[in-house]
């Protein structure tokens, strides 16, 4: 991930906010949200898992587009309105602008959306799934970059690097629910 399409997920994140979507970030990006001092370099997009309302997601699909990305359902352009049986099975859509990537899922393998968002925190003004919920998650995949983000994190946190770096409490700093 480029510095560019870091700050281009953020104002977008802070855009969804600030339009009344509900969504948590989760992944490498959330993780990066939470420990700064994580290499740029591991996060190749940003996820969100949002609730498989087709109302909702047809509303975030044009949100988005007038914002200037381009959003597909299994690479193809997204038909409107979006139906709980066009959804079904295909977890996400992606978003596209100028090479960053947003993965807006719907469906999750291990948490529906209650028990995700009871995991998720507020974080500078984002919903974001807590950082151990995102490591355990990262190691039920367990696919080579979920390896070596956890073995590049454990690698940080052993020798104490997260020094500075931004402590997410449970606290929340925006009373609303993500």
């Amino acid at each position: 991930m480029t510095r560019a399409h870091e700050q281009l997920y953020l104002r977008t994140l802070h855009n969804l906010v600030a339009a009344g979507f509900d969504f948590c970030v989760l992944g490498t990006f959330g993780l990066r949200l939470q420990y700064p001092r994580l290499p740029r370099r591991l996060v190749a997009d940003c996820d969100l898992l949002l609730p498989a309302d087709p109302a909702g997601l047809t509303a975030l699909v044009s949100h988005l587009e007038t914002g200037g990305w381009v959003v597909s359902l299994w690479e193809q352009p997204v038909p409107r309105p979006l139906t709980t049986e066009l959804l079904a099975g295909k977890y996400y859509l992606r978003a596209r602008q100028v090479g960053a990537v947003l993965d807006c899922a719907y469906e999750n393998d291990y948490l529906d959306w209650p028990d995700f968002v009871a995991r998720c925190i507020w974080h500078r003004g984002l919903p974001l799934l807590a950082t151990a919920h995102i490591l355990a998650q990262k190691a039920r995949c367990n696919r080579p970059a979920d390896q070596l983000v956890l073995s590049r994190f454990s690698a940080l946190a052993a020798t104490n690097q997260w020094a500075g770096a931004s402590r997410v409490s449970q606290a929340s700093e925006n009373p609303q629910s993500p």
